[in-house]
């Protein structure tokens, strides 16, 4: 009976170093990934539209750091209190630093979400947040860019719970868990890469 115990001791011991080891491995591979992928371009010619119809692309965000967020009007609660979350932290910006920035909310529910749905559902939020939207094809490509999966089914829509603060240059320069950060360390986060 001992040396049973001993034996499952051990192996249990190796299945925690081995668990401990992929997770570090799958860390560092995600901040390499991060670290090496190219710049987050947005091209002309998606069909993506912001909450008025008007035309997003890359120029739309020249010289300017992003806030991306993909999220949908039907979520029960992680895009509510992520946006909320980021409407308190925009409240304490400075004028002068809120203007170097665009808050965005990707629809990853674009079949649903169009520009006059999302813009009933952002008057709850900071009036600076643009929500996008488009052909799922498009909205895909942009959360396959950023690492993002999204998976729709029986009208549930799997989503990243992440903010993404990407550079003037297309540059991913941070992910931001939405349910652990809160309002003032996110306002934090966005003062110190906006003040670079």
């Amino acid at each position: 009976m001992r040396c049973e115990v001993d034996a499952m001791a051990a192996v249990s011991s190796w299945l925690r170093r081995l668990g401990q080891g992929l997770a570090l491995a799958a860390a560092l591979s995600g901040a390499a990934a991060a670290a090496t992928a190219g710049p987050l371009a947005w091209p002309a010619g998606r069909d993506l539209v912001d909450q008025t119809g008007a035309a997003v692309d890359e120029a739309r965000f020249a010289g300017r750091l992003r806030l991306i967020y993909f999220g949908y009007t039907r979520c029960p609660d992680l895009c509510p209190t992520a946006l909320m979350t980021l409407t308190q932290a925009l409240d304490d910006l400075p004028p002068a630093l809120l203007v170097r920035l665009v808050p965005v909310m990707v629809a990853a529910d674009p079949e649903r979400d169009g520009p006059a749905v999302l813009a009933r559902y952002l008057d709850t939020f900071h009036p600076a947040i643009v929500a996008v939207t488009g052909p799922i094809a498009a909205i895909d490509a942009l959360a396959a860019a950023y690492v993002a999966p999204i998976r729709r089914h029986d009208g549930i829509v799997d989503h990243p719970g992440d903010f993404f603060l990407v550079g003037p240059a297309g540059d991913l320069l941070e992910r931001l868990p939405s349910a652990t950060t809160t309002p003032e360390a996110l306002a934090g986060a966005l003062k110190v890469a906006l003040e670079r």
